[in-house]
């Protein structure tokens, strides 16, 4: 598998008086020595989690404060040639810095195979096929772009019907989240 990291800004900006969100602690490695600025890794604030950060606990806090919060997030997926682009958003700073938690936590679950949803067969195959994934996240302010490819047929069917399920958490949250992710058909 392999990956491109980018962000839009990496200036840092004061919270506001009535965001949740802590300031970063970590920073990320460029992709390649010099060509990318280091960012700071976005954390969710402890009131979502105390569960320690690259957890499994602490992705599913992460993940479920995000299906709570829904309505505050925007995005858009478009379907490329052998895969899918999408951008995932909010208006609200404190979601912005979930969104972009998350992203980077389930990259990296991809990037090892560590598997989410092992109940749902899309998610199960798709990290079954991690090897075949090429991702590329750009942070921007108020979230991620991420485009996702697959070097074959299966795997870009899995990603589109995982973009699709993402799609289908951002609609409706929770009860979204309860079925199985459903194969899309190109």
């Amino acid at each position: 598998m392999s990956f491109v990291l980018a962000a839009a800004s990496c200036a840092p900006r004061a919270a506001s008086a009535t965001s949740a969100v802590a300031a970063p602690t970590a920073a990320l490695p460029s992709a390649a020595a010099g060509s990318l600025p280091v960012c700071p890794v976005p954390r969710a604030p402890t009131s979502v989690s105390s569960a320690d950060r690259g957890t499994l606990p602490y992705d599913r806090d992460v993940w479920q404060t995000l299906l709570y919060h829904h309505s505050k997030i925007h995005r858009t997926v478009t379907v490329i040639e052998n895969g899918v682009s999408a951008t995932t958003e909010s208006d609200d700073p404190a979601v912005a810095t979930l969104i972009k938690d998350h992203t980077l936590a389930m990259h990296d679950r991809m990037v090892e195979g560590l598997q989410v949803r092992t109940w749902d067969p899309v998610f199960k195959e798709l990290f079954a096929r991690h090897e075949h994934v090429k991702i590329a996240v750009e942070l921007t302010e108020k979230g991620v772009r991420i485009v996702e490819t697959g070097d074959d047929p299966e795997t870009v069917r899995l990603l589109r019907s995982h973009a699709s399920g993402v799609t289908d958490f951002v609609r409706v949250g929770s009860a979204a989240a309860q079925r199985e992710t459903p194969y899309v058909n190109d």
